[in-house]
């Protein structure tokens, strides 16, 4: 397998491409591999890059939701979540495990899509509208 590694200009030396970043995440949320056999087979240098992926990908969220401006229509969901049976908890925590890795999956076909099409499809967090 051929390292998926490109120099960067600057900061750190090595830049990996945020599809790739995905698909590791995507396999590492599925459960079914660790840490240290996702730096083996994708060559990376270690259990911290990985770390580095994860802080990315929150930051990356965060920005796309703060740069979607919400408007509530009725009372918190935490609230309604608090009144629930331990049970009911237990089926939601495994619905947002389920909602993360979708949300993996479509970004991964939106950068499949822009690498293909040669395009950009996400709106850069703070712009303008026009």
């Amino acid at each position: 397998m051929e390292k998926n590694i490109k120099i960067a200009k600057r900061g750190s030396p090595y830049k990996y491409e945020s599809s790739l970043k995905r698909k590791i995440l995507q396999e590492l949320y599925s459960g079914s591999i660790t840490r240290s056999d996702l730096c083996r087979k994708y060559h990376l240098g270690g259990t911290s890059t990985i770390l580095g992926f994860e802080r990315w990908y929150e930051d990356d969220q965060r920005q796309m939701l703060t740069s979607t401006p919400m408007i509530p229509d009725k009372e918190p969901e935490s609230a309604a979540i608090a009144q629930q049976p331990q049970s009911v908890n237990g089926g939601l925590e495994e619905e947002l495990r389920l909602a993360k890795l979708k949300i993996i999956c479509l970004e991964t076909m939106i950068d499949v899509a822009e690498q293909t099409l040669q395009i950009e499809i996400r709106k850069k967090a703070g712009t303008k509208p026009s």
